[in-house]
């Protein structure tokens, strides 16, 4: 189906009329936050454009450069195309899907890192689009709802290891980071991500970056965070800790998901996990769809309660395939992607094509038999308790 063609919502569920409606009135009544979004238009946007735009675009991307920075030149791009007044497809696409709140990318960084010096650009330029909020309080998340805006909070996974400094953390809150996830999947400075060859917890100076996280108002994310490094996070927490995209180990065994002794680890400390539509990470069938997220979800919520539930979907990235693919592509082992977690790049789930797809994951949630309460929470309601506690009002 081109992208034109896509209908967002229309997985087939077997509905009832009576649900559909339900289901409709919730998603658009709901504040939905995606804890990791990658934007809105997966590959899918990039064809949808003008084609005098779309010759413009290929145009830039052959461009040599560094491969985050070009990846991230493509991602924003879409932003790009709305503040210069050529197309608002990217804004069009945002009020489809229905998301309140998705993420956006402040680097922790020493100064000399590219990926997070080209952040730092484009990030100026985000704030200049009318119907975009980049937010910093629950209130200002409530307030886009109200407005008919779309928000973005920050939050940072780091791809190059974080700085041994906590400086450099502060000097990203004043920029308006809001959420840092301590490790990527490597062994770095904090402690040990999830695809290293051991399982040791935190570093003496992790122990200080929670501490200081805590301090500051900053959420602690464990995603790609080892088991020991989770439980550590976990333990040594004042605050709610979150895994803001991943997924349960027992429902699929993938490095990146959590054992059920961490979900219990992470809810105990008030906070949430984020599910993800990455196929990888949620199951082995050749043919993937939503369903396999909302097993995900139903497993946490059965083992911890729904209250822990929340929606990260950290997939499909917002950038052509070919593009991705000689980008990302050229460098998933490079930052710990292994053979054996089996990340297809080109792979997406049947049903969540993009994000505006994200109420299939309401029409599922009320198939599956959650009430009105609990749909709220897992979309987003959740996330602003979390989100409360940590920032403040």
């Amino acid at each position: 189906m081109s992208s034109n063609q896509h209908q967002g919502g229309g997985f087939d569920f077997g509905l009832s009329a009576a649900q559909e409606e339900r289901a409709a009135r919730v998603h658009r009544e709901s504040i939905v936050v995606d804890l990791l979004s990658q934007h809105v238009g997966g590959s899918q946007i990039f064809d949808a454009y003008p084609q005098s735009l779309q010759s413009e675009f290929r145009a830039r991307m052959a461009a040599p450069g560094n491969a985050w920075e070009r990846m991230t030149e493509a991602e924003y791009w879409p932003y790009e195309m709305s503040r210069r007044g050529k197309s608002h497809l990217i804004r069009d696409w945002y009020l489809e899907s229905g998301l309140t709140c998705g993420t956006y990318g402040i680097g922790v960084h020493d100064g000399h890192d590219p990926l997070s010096l080209k952040l730092d650009v484009v990030n100026e330029e985000l704030s200049s689009l009318a119907w975009l909020r980049c937010v910093r309080t629950e209130k200002e998340i409530r307030q886009a709802k109200r407005d008919g805006v779309v928000a973005l909070y920050a939050h940072w996974q780091p791809v190059s290891p974080l700085p041994r400094s906590l400086e450099a953390i502060d000097v990203a809150y004043t920029k308006g980071l809001r959420s840092l996830m301590l490790t990527y999947n490597r062994m770095d400075n904090v402690g040990v991500g999830c695809t290293e060859r051991v399982d040791a917890g935190l570093s003496l100076f992790g122990v200080e970056v929670v501490e200081h996280c805590n301090r500051i108002g900053m959420l602690v994310d464990v995603s790609h965070c080892g088991h020991a490094t989770t439980l550590d996070a976990c333990r040594l927490s004042r605050q709610p800790v979150n895994a803001n995209h991943s997924a349960a180990r027992a429902v699929h065994d993938h490095a990146r998901n959590k054992t059920d002794e961490a979900l219990r680890a992470i809810a105990g400390t008030g906070g949430v996990v984020g599910v993800v539509t990455v196929p990888a990470f949620i199951t082995s069938e050749p043919h993937p769809t939503i369903q396999s997220t909302l097993d995900h979800i139903d497993h946490i919520a059965n083992l911890v309660g729904w209250q822990h539930v929340a929606i990260g979907t950290d997939w499909p990235l917002q950038v052509p395939q070919e593009i991705l693919l000689r980008t990302f592509g050229t460098v998933t082992q490079a930052v710990g992607f292994r053979p054996q977690d089996r990340l297809d790049l080109t792979q997406m789930l049947d049903g969540f094509a993009d994000a505006r797809d994200l109420p299939n994951v309401t029409r599922g949630l009320v198939k599956r038999g959650y009430d009105d309460e609990a749909i709220r929470g897992i979309l987003g309601e959740n996330a602003l308790r979390v989100f409360r506690e940590v920032w403040g009002s």
